[in-house]
């Protein structure tokens, strides 16, 4: 079997071109890697050994000790304000009418430092007390319309009771003309059945009658019979009388009978009269009838009348309500208008809010005044300043933050008044630290009963700080500043150098005082240059050695 000659690796030329490249790509890496990282580790090593040498030569330095100085008390520029100032504007419009007060006088609180006259405000307020006793009367009014209002409520009340009482009578009536119908009725079915009973009666004699006259000829053809045999002898005498009796007595039934028939017939009129008296009587309760039933309707349609009047009645009655809520809305409304402009009209004295002396006058009496505000102070009738106690404000440095504790005692200078200082109290302070500044803005009140200190003085203010403890000081020159802030050169004992940071207090100019990082026994290099490295070994040509 040939082989295929196609695959490639069957191929030796495809082989050794692959092994070229390979090749090619092992050299191209090696020179990479010599030609990069090899001068970097020659850079890294020159650098080391310059660094040591330079750990290996003797820097000659100038050295200075700490020293130790009493905590002294901390003194800041401060300006005296007053405890309390107020600029004095008017609050309505006039005329300033009188002036009691000029600048220095002192007041009492309530007192009046001035008088406006308003007429208009005065004017104002008369209308106004004028519309709320004319509202105050509409209240009345409406309350006594209210009432009326009610009373026709109650009125138709009594309408609606009254027209259920007359309903209750209609029914009644009605119920008892229904019975009286229904007892008519009675008496004229009675009255008919009467009039067929006489009726009744009166055919039985008709026919009784007939036969009464029936007999009647019988015995009538019978005596006449009887009275010829009698002339002829057949019967006798006795025999004939008998049958005259007998037609005499039948002639007197057929009277009889007719006289029954006539009474019967009578008694058939009479019961017919009768029938047409009970179907008057009963015509006579159904109207009764329908007159009750319609007085029932008409008091029910009374009641319902009545109860819409109750409806429209009691409808009155809140709408009236709701015009004494308007008309009480209006004496309110009318009533604190008319408390504003007593209020404006309050406002034309002037009044001291508290115990001071008056600094300022802008208007003289005649001048025109109009309500102002702290936007424009020139509109201010006065100035007042509240002096018996007065305040300092001061910013104290972040570093004396503890020493400005609320009720600590605090001395205040002003050079005017040599000889004497003013014993203030911390009062209270910001409670946080200016970032701009760093310093904690802190208030002193003073006490200044006889009036030595005025407001806006120039004074300083003395706090104790430290407790009497001893302060480190070093000279300015031993400070050096990097990324991390202040620090100083401190030779070790091995004459080696350290960096250690500190923390620097009040400035004193050819001093510094330090806070912490220092002990105050250090042997610090004066003057330090920027290329002096940590662990580099010094010679120190002035200063105290240590062992």
């Amino acid at each position: 079997m040939e082989p295929n000659l196609s695959h490639p690796s069957s191929n030796p030329q495809t082989k050794s071109r692959g092994g070229l490249v390979a090749a090619i790509g092992i050299l191209a890496l090696a020179v990479l890697l010599i030609g990069g990282i090899m001068p970097r580790m020659q850079q890294q090593k020159t650098l080391a050994e310059d660094s040591a040498d330079i750990n290996k030569s003797v820097r000659p330095v100038n050295v200075v000790t700490p020293h130790s100085a009493p905590s002294e008390p901390l003194m800041l520029p401060s300006n005296i304000r007053a405890l309390e100032e107020t600029q004095i504007y008017a609050r309505t419009n006039g005329y300033l009418a009188k002036r009691y007060v000029d600048i220095g006088s002192r007041v009492k609180q309530g007192d009046v430092l001035a008088e406006i006259a308003s007429p208009d405000v005065d004017q104002q307020e008369f209308q106004a007390q004028a519309d709320q006793a004319k509202s105050i009367a509409s209240v009345g009014q409406t309350q006594a319309d209210v009432r009326n209002k009610q009373a026709n409520v109650e009125e138709t009340l009594a309408e609606v009771a009254k027209s259920r009482a007359s309903i209750e009578q209609a029914k009644a009536a009605k119920a008892g003309s229904e019975s009286k119908l229904s007892q008519t009725k009675a008496a004229l079915s009675a009255s008919i059945a009467r009039v067929a009973q006489v009726r009744q009666v009166l055919e039985s004699q008709k026919a009784s009658l007939k036969q009464t006259e029936a007999q009647k000829e019988l015995a009538e053809v019978t005596a006449k019979r009887y009275r010829n045999l009698l002339s002829q002898g057949f019967v006798s005498q006795q025999d004939a009388d008998q049958a005259e009796a007998t037609f005499k007595t039948t002639s007197a039934a057929v009277e009889s009978s007719r006289a029954s028939i006539a009474a019967g017939q009578a008694n058939v009129d009479a019961a017919l009269q009768d029938v047409e008296s009970a179907k008057a009587v009963v015509r006579a309760a159904e109207a009764d009838v329908r007159s009750t039933t319609e007085s029932v309707s008409a008091a029910q349609a009374a009641l319902s009348s009545t109860k819409a009047n109750v409806n429209a009645a009691r409808a009155n009655v809140g709408a009236s309500r709701a015009n004494v809520s308007a008309a009480e809305a209006q004496v309110r409304s009318s009533q604190a208008n008319s408390q504003r402009f007593s209020v404006l009209k309050s406002f034309s004295k002037i009044i001291a809010p508290y115990d001071g002396v008056i600094t300022m006058r802008n208007a003289d009496v005649g001048a025109l005044v109009a309500p102002g505000d702290a936007s424009n102070p020139k509109l201010a009738l006065f100035s007042i300043a509240r002096v018996d106690t007065l305040r300092i404000q001061v910013g104290v440095p972040q570093t004396y933050f503890q020493v400005v504790r609320p009720g600590t005692k605090a001395k205040v200078l002003v050079k005017e008044l040599a000889g004497r200082s003013f014993e203030g109290t911390i009062f209270q302070n910001a409670g946080a630290i200016d970032i701009g500044t760093r310093t904690l803005l802190t208030e002193i009140r003073i006490e200044n009963k006889d009036g030595s200190l005025l407001p806006g003085m120039y004074a300083q203010v003395q706090f104790v700080s430290g407790g009497g403890k001893q302060a480190i000081r070093v000279p300015s020159s031993v400070l050096a500043f990097d990324a991390n802030g202040p620090r100083v050169d401190v030779v070790g004992a091995d004459k080696t150098l350290a960096f250690v940071p500190v923390k620097i207090g009040r400035d004193f100019g050819n001093e510094v005082e330090i806070v912490s990082g220092l002990k105050g026994d250090e042997r610090l290099v004066n003057n330090p240059t920027d290329d002096l490295k940590v662990g580099q070994l010094v010679q120190i040509l002035t200063g105290k050695e240590g062992k």
